[in-house]
Parts: C-alpha cells; sequence; structure tokens
C-alpha cells in the first residue's frame, strides 16, 4: 500500500464552466444566507452565520492560493443580466464568489440540514434543492479545457488530510456532546457531494488520472470507472466532509 502510494499518482481533473458563472454562485449563496436568517430568526442561534462567514473567508484564501500558484485556473467569471447582457467581474470578487461556493455553501448545507434531519418539512426543501443541482448539471457545459489538475496524494495533502482527520478526532473525544450533530452534518455533506460528484462524473466535468511512475519514466493511466469511485471518493469523504468538520470545531464548538 505504501509503495503503490508512492509510485501511483492520483489526479483528479476538472472541466466545464461552472466556475465562470456568476449567477449560479450568487443563487447558491443568496440561498445559504436566507437560511442563516431563517434559523436566526427561529431558534436564536447564529450557528449557520458563524460557520458560513468563517468556511468562506479560508476557502476564498484557499482559492486565491491556488490561483496564485497556478493550481487552479480561474477563468473570468461573468454575471448575467435579465436581458442575457454580460458583466465581467473583477479577479477577485470572483474569487470569494469561489470561495463562497466551495466553502460557505456547502458547510452551511450540511450544518443547517443535518440540525433538521429528521424533518419532513426540511426534507422536502433539501431535496428540491437537490433537484435544483441536479438540473443546473445537467446543462450543457464546455469541457474542452481543463479547469485545474491536482494531485490527491502528494506529500502535502496527505500530511494535511491526516493531521485535519486526527484534529477533528480529538475534538470528538474531548466533546463528545457534540458527536450526533457532526454525524448529521458530516452525512448532508457527503450526500449532496457525492450526487454533485456522480453528476460531474458522467456529464464529463470530472475525470481522474493515474500516472505510474517507475524507473523508466512516467506512465500515464486513464481512469477506470473503479478508479473514479476510488479516487472521486476519497474527494468526497475526506477532503470535503471530514475536512468541513473542521470549519464547525472552529466556528461552532469554539464559540
Amino acid at each position: 500500500m505504501i509503495l503503490t502510494m508512492i509510485y501511483y499518482q492520483y489526479y483528479i481533473i476538472r472541466k466545464g464552466d461552472f466556475a465562470t458563472d456568476a449567477n449560479k454562485k450568487i443563487y447558491y449563496s443568496l440561498f445559504s444566507i436566507c437560511l442563516s436568517i431563517e434559523e436566526y430568526i427561529n431558534t436564536g442561534s447564529n450557528d449557520c452565520f458563524r460557520i458560513m462567514i468563517g468556511s468562506t473567508l479560508i476557502w476564498t484564501f484557499i482559492e486565491t492560493v491556488l490561483y496564485m500558484t497556478k493550481t487552479r485556473v480561474i477563468k473570468p467569471m461573468y454575471l448575467t443580466g435579465p436581458y442575457k447582457q454580460k458583466f465581467l467581474l473583477p479577479k477577485y470578487l470572483s474569487l470569494f464568489l469561489q470561495g463562497f461556493q466551495e466553502g460557505g455553501v456547502v458547510t452551511t448545507f450540511g450544518l443547517y440540514f443535518g440540525d433538521r434531519i429528521t424533518h419532513t418539512k426540511y426534507f422536502l426543501i433539501f431535496h428540491l434543492f437537490i433537484s435544483y443541482i441536479i438540473l443546473n448539471m445537467t446543462q450543457k457545459q464546455n469541457i474542452s479545457n481543463i479547469a485545474s489538475k491536482r494531485q490527491i496524494n502528494n506529500i502535502g495533502s496527505i500530511l494535511t488530510m491526516s493531521s485535519i482527520t486526527i484534529y477533528n478526532s480529538i475534538k470528538i473525544y474531548y466533546h463528545p456532546e457534540h458527536l450526533q450533530r457532526q454525524l448529521n452534518m458530516f452525512f448532508i455533506m457527503t450526500y449532496v457531494c457525492s450526487i454533485w460528484t456522480y453528476i460531474a462524473y458522467i456529464k464529463g466535468f470530472r475525470s481522474v488520472e493515474t500516472v505510474i511512475v517507475n524507473k523508466e519514466g512516467s506512465i500515464v493511466k486513464s481512469g477506470t470507472n473503479l478508479d473514479a469511485f476510488l479516487i472521486l471518493g476519497y474527494d468526497v469523504i475526506f477532503e470535503i466532509s471530514i475536512a468541513y468538520i473542521t470549519f464547525y470545531n472552529w466556528f461552532v464548538l469554539d464559540n
């Protein structure tokens, strides 16, 4: 297993023009804000606000680093007006919307609907949102250009994910009263992101690649369905759901 991790490099490749559509990101973000407002009005809790703001700021910083190091290609993002006119957004506003989408939206949905996982009304609202995701994802996109190519098993990534997993395990050990809430949040994030990732894969917006490194050089191997299941499954479970529990520990548990 260790030798496999050394000699095999696993990559996730992103394609499509979802990243250029500011409208969709704004819609998702506004829905997250509405959920946070509804929670505060009806329960007096600002947990969703805290996790939304905190995770958005951190993910905006991460997106900025990925952009500056050329790890991820941030294409020009456009806002489409009511008469189909397009407005180019400033680069750093685009990065903020990307950070909101990647961080704030996912964590807010996870916490909000995780807290209401047994309520029929919220179950229906939650699946209406998933239906909206599916509708958006099935729309035709340009997949001719690669938006990003990221190795998931480099030393930095493995050390980071290991540290995050250990940290979250320690927090659960010392705060078992938060375990059920975190498990609910984990389930919701995994459920939503699994659907998102599956559709992205079958539509060609996500793909995987394996590079085999040996003494003769490198061999690039296109990913099979099993490779995609394992690599993209790792991305959803570890790099999203487990990693995002950290935001709960930072912005909800510790406040």
